[in-house]
């Protein structure tokens, strides 16, 4: 269990009066050193119980199955709908205060609206009988990208997975079509499927540049559902996959999205992140002061024009990257193209060339 895992038990004991002092002097500095949990903890401190937003589903409509992950505000488990008896995963909101109910709503939504076959498909979403929001989804059988890279051996098997990165970049380039960024993408948040499906998921940081109420029954609203609820200087996200104007906490647009996609392509070329650090501050101060270490100089043999797509993805300066995801996309599919007839050559020559 990480130390945010272990972040989620103690606030929860602590909105009950049930934690000790030696988790409340844990959670003290852990809130110190990472921004996400932060965020959570001041969330939860606004003190306001949320209001059922979507209609109340019956309990007994769903059979609940184990919990098999969790995060800063929400966590995944199985379960069975059992009026068609469908296996389905549902994410529920963990403290129902209204800023993070807000929040989770909006990711429901964006994920909801984004209909792609790399885009995980929302069936349903409802509210307990006390008012705590709730999604389900397709349940999708496999291991995230993060693992995949993990358990390769060398840097010909971390390259049969690109694929699947550009597979992820096709959704995000439909998300940015829609005006959507995603804000959040990491190797973790892309899931392999065991029949070969991509999907991206954990669309909770995501921001709609094209906010319109009009998409959204009157009912169905409340005051801080369209809100953007992160102002400027609040850095949200992964550090280690975010480009330096997120890291400092200024306006971003598509162009952030695409730097975490080179960031995901140079992990998957090193085997590990661009930028590791004790904490979420550390690391943020490093993508701040400086670009990662060259990908030529930790991923040894990788191939050139793949390198060369990464360096443009990950430009410091804004205005040299790809200008969206699509952009990205394109380039990734001919390099795979040329990839595809090297592979007639001889191994040198194919990685080389």
């Amino acid at each position: 269990m990480t130390e945010c895992d272990q972040t989620d038990a103690r606030l929860a004991a602590r909105s009950e009066g049930a934690l000790s002092a030696t988790d409340a002097a844990a959670l003290a500095a852990h809130l110190e050193v990472c921004d996400d949990c932060r965020l959570l903890a001041e969330g939860l401190d606004d003190g306001s119980a949320a209001a059922p937003v979507f209609p109340v589903v019956d309990a007994s409509a769903y059979e609940l199955g184990p919990v098999v992950g969790h995060g800063g505000m929400g966590r995944i488990r199985i379960a069975r709908d059992r009026r068609i008896g469908r296996r389905v995963a549902m994410k529920e909101l963990l403290f129902n205060t209204e800023s993070l109910a807000a929040r989770f709503v909006r990711e429901a939504r964006v994920a909801a609206s984004l209909q792609h076959p790399n885009i995980v498909p929302i069936y349903e979403v409802g509210c307990w009988a006390d008012g705590t929001p709730f999604y389900t989804m397709r349940m999708i059988e496999g291991r995230t990208l993060f693992k995949a890279i993990q358990d390769a051996t060398s840097l010909e098997e971390r390259m049969e997975l690109l694929p699947s990165v550009i597979a992820a970049a096709d959704a995000v380039a439909f998300a940015h079509a829609n005006g959507i960024i995603h804000r959040d993408l990491t190797p973790a948040n892309i899931l392999l499927g065991d029949f070969g499906e991509t999907i991206v998921i954990d669309w909770g940081l995501a921001k709609d540049l094209r906010v319109d109420l009009d998409r959204v029954a009157p009912e169905y609203q409340t005051g801080m559902t369209q809100q953007v609820l992160t102002a400027k200087g609040d850095v949200v996200g992964s550090p280690a996959y975010m480009p330096r104007e997120q890291a400092a906490g200024e306006e971003i647009d598509a162009r952030a999205d695409v730097y975490a996609l080179g960031a995901i392509l140079y992990h998957l070329l090193a085997g590990r992140a661009p930028y590791q650090g004790r904490s979420s501050k550390a690391i943020i101060q490093k993508v701040r002061a400086d670009a990662p270490t060259p990908l030529d100089k930790v991923a040894l043999g990788a191939p050139r024009g793949l390198v060369a797509i990464v360096r443009k993805a990950m430009a410091r300066d804004v205005g040299d990257r790809h200008s969206n995801a699509k952009e990205l996309a394109s380039e990734l599919r001919r390099f795979q193209a040329a990839l595809v007839v090297g592979a007639h050559r001889g191994p040198l020559t194919r990685w080389l060339g």
